[in-house]
């Protein structure tokens, strides 16, 4: 949440900030002139805290110098669940590609039989310099693969604290088109 006071009378500055956001892209959700507008802005696609697809309310208020106005933003409920299940899966994957390496190391140096071997014996005996291709390239995916998740948590993070950034931003917009 962020607070700015600026000196525009209510309706001027909430016309002002409309259209601000408009040429931005963003999309009215709502709005109850000149008191409230509720924006969402920036794509699924979004990685940084000013594309991430989030949802910023601004409230409107006369102040003695002329206008309050209370930001808000939050990280859109499809962006999150996205991000959280995405991860989720590349998971799963990352832990099946790891199982399937071991499996098969395991069946190279014990000749047992476990649940991934099939894959080794696909095409007749196998190939031993095939197969430790195999068993290195499902190591490296499962490795590649939680490195991302790492880098998927850390630009989540990264977003969630610094949602605001549009926002104050187009508010500073605001700010400086009041003074020119």
């Amino acid at each position: 949440m962020f607070e700015r006071a600026i000196s525009l009378e209510i309706e001027k500055a909430y016309s002002d900030i409309r259209t601000i956001l408009l040429k931005k892209g963003s999309t009215i959700i709502s709005e109850e002139p000149p008191r409230h507008i509720l924006i969402k802005h920036g794509s699924l696609r979004g990685i940084s805290p000013r594309s991430a697809k989030k949802v910023v309310s601004y409230r409107f208020s006369p102040h003695e110098l002329g206008t309050q106005i209370v930001g808000c933003s939050s990280i859109s409920s499809d962006w999150a669940n996205l991000t959280l299940w995405g991860n989720i899966i590349a998971g799963i994957v990352a832990t099946i590609f790891w199982w399937i390496a071991t499996d098969i190391t395991s069946f190279l140096v014990n000749e047992g039989s476990g649940y991934w071997t099939w894959l080794a014996r696909a095409f007749g005996y196998p190939d031993i310099q095939h197969t430790y291709l195999m068993i290195n390239v499902m190591k490296v995916l499962s490795i590649v693969l939680v490195v991302a998740i790492f880098l998927e948590i850390v630009d989540f993070l990264i977003v969630y604290r610094k949602i605001n950034t549009f926002a104050a931003k187009t508010l500073d917009e605001l700010t400086q088109k009041q003074v020119l």
